[in-house]
């Protein structure tokens, strides 16, 4: 369980974690695996979120779950054009709902760049690491500006 104080102060800056869907990349389900490729390589994404027309939230692709694909299916050029995104998308990806808990958040974006956020099922956003990053660097610079340490003799 996360301390009190010290998760009030990192919410001070939740206005900074989301980044809204409308603001980030995503890749449409129908696209084709030459598509993600160039997305991917142009904007030297690591990975990006996958929704289908509906805004629906699918998965995630990077260029490693497509370069996995490649070589265990014998790729070349025309067919990354004809195969869809959708047979090689990851679908086991840690999310969070939009009225998520810091702790999930912190705890899961240990091992991801970051978290697909949704409403429902719909998606909504992302939360990347490094801004949660630059709330943990301003909590221990600036936490006693607000707060009081003082240690506990034991």
């Amino acid at each position: 369980m996360m301390i009190k104080e010290m998760e009030d102060f990192l919410m001070a800056h939740a206005d900074t974690f989301v980044k809204s869907a409308d603001n980030v990349a995503v890749l449409m389900n129908d696209h084709n695996v030459a598509h993600a490729k160039l997305l991917l390589s142009q904007y030297k994404y690591t990975r990006v979120p996958v929704i289908d027309v509906n805004k629906r939230f699918i998965g995630v692709l990077g260029l490693n779950e497509i370069v996995e694909f490649e070589m265990s299916h014998d790729f070349y050029y025309e067919k990354s054009q004809r195969t869809k995104i959708s047979e090689i998308v990851n679908t086991s990806v840690d999310t969070v709902q939009v009225d998520y808990n810091l702790e999930e958040v912190l705890h899961k974006l240990v091992k991801e760049p970051f978290l697909p956020v949704l409403a429902g099922e719909n998606f909504a956003g992302i939360i990347v690491r490094q801004d949660i990053l630059k709330a943990v660097n301003a909590l221990v610079h600036d936490f006693d500006k607000d707060y009081e340490i003082t240690k506990r003799d034991i």
